[in-house]
């Protein structure tokens, strides 16, 4: 149940921690055991937390401690972790302008000395709450303005937002560049051979290597893009404006998706590289062998090759060793067909295709 019972405005979620805290001595257990509560910011409504319709709801007049925005009260606390109230802030701020209780709260929390999620009833940083009381007190806030301001809360570091967006690895990203990645390896059995070659490497093993895996990769990468598009498009938002983990606000949601599908082009491209890499390449028969009456063509049969690709670098060797007229090589057929000006030597054509980790040898004449 994500709205109220009550008063039908939606609730924000909160942790079994915060429940347990703040919760009625005769309710803690089944605070322990419900799953979902959700904590509700209506001022007038009497239900603070609630989850599934079979478990009642916790009242605010049960409540160990005020949450902030259930009450007028001048004396309630805003800060729980440090023990600030309205008051407190309110008085700091005609004094001095601006609220130094503020930099101490910010100050503390990057030490790491918050107990948010336990203390304050809102299962949340209290420095959005904070930055309300100093407006309404005609102050300047110690920091540029936290994101969601008012009472809907922010990251206890608010005065860099922005650094810790940076900071915080997005799980968006990572799965994106994971299925980038995965489909990149998926067909290197294609394009990691043509690269070595082009390198003048050698790429034998190469390309039966990856093929074995391509499988089992190519499965990777559609997990991996499918849970991308669940994160950014359907998981349910366990947080609210303000918090830690909605800090980065909706730019960063549209540079998610944006970076999702980017990375879904470069998923297919790796993906279906072994599919059109012949028109890069060439197909190996584009020119197909054919021999004069004075020369002899002598078909091979060619293992481990992976792809149109390999079909292409193979009839380049063979072409270059002496006595050799012309070469069609087929993928398809697992073949070449080789043109000799000279007497034919199986030897040499095994040797020129082993160096790009292919195994050849004579089939028919």
């Amino acid at each position: 149940m994500r709205a109220c019972p009550d008063c039908g405005a939606a609730g924000r979620v909160v942790s079994n921690l915060t429940v347990e805290h703040h919760a009625p001595e005769d309710r803690i257990a089944a605070a322990t055991l419900q799953d979902g509560w959700r904590f509700c910011r209506a001022p007038r409504c009497p239900i603070v937390y609630f989850g599934s319709p079979d478990v009642e709801p916790i009242r605010l007049d049960a409540m160990r401690a005020t949450p902030f925005p259930k009450s007028e009260d001048p004396d309630r606390l805003v800060c729980f972790c440090f023990v600030h109230a309205v008051r407190d802030i309110t008085a700091d701020v005609l004094a001095h302008g601006e609220s130094r209780i503020q930099a101490s709260i910010t100050e503390a929390c990057r030490r790491g000395a918050d107990d948010c999620k336990r203390k304050n009833p809102e299962g949340r940083c209290c420095l959005g709450n904070v930055a309300a009381v100093i407006r309404a007190a005609g102050g300047d806030l110690a920091s540029s303005d936290v994101a969601g301001g008012g009472s809907e809360g922010a990251c206890c570091a608010s005065e860099a937002p922005q650094e810790l967006a940076k900071d915080t690895p997005s799980p968006t990203r990572a799965v994106a560049l994971g299925a980038v990645g995965a489909a990149a390896l998926s067909s290197a059995c294609c394009w990691l051979p043509l690269l070595l070659m082009a390198l003048g490497l050698s790429s034998a093993g190469a390309g039966a290597f990856f093929e074995a895996w391509r499988v089992p990769l190519l499965a990777a990468t559609v997990s991996l893009l499918g849970f991308g598009f669940y994160l950014v498009y359907f998981r349910e938002r366990a947080c609210e404006p303000g918090d830690t983990c909605a800090s980065s606000g909706p730019s960063t949601s549209r540079r998610n998706r944006a970076l999702l599908w980017f990375s879904s082009i470069a998923v297919a491209a790796f993906a279906f590289f072994p599919e059109y890499v012949t028109a890069l390449t060439g197909d190996g028969i584009s020119t197909a062998a054919q021999a004069t009456p004075a020369q002899i063509t002598v078909v091979y049969t060619i293992d481990g090759m992976t792809c149109g690709g390999c079909a292409s670098h193979a009839k380049t060797a063979l072409e270059k060793i002496s006595g050799v007229a012309s070469a069609s090589v087929s993928y398809e057929l697992g073949e070449a067909k080789v043109v000799w000006s000279a007497p034919p030597e199986e030897a040499r054509v095994a040797s020129a295709l082993g160096e790009l980790g292919y195994r050849a040898w004579k089939s028919r004449e």
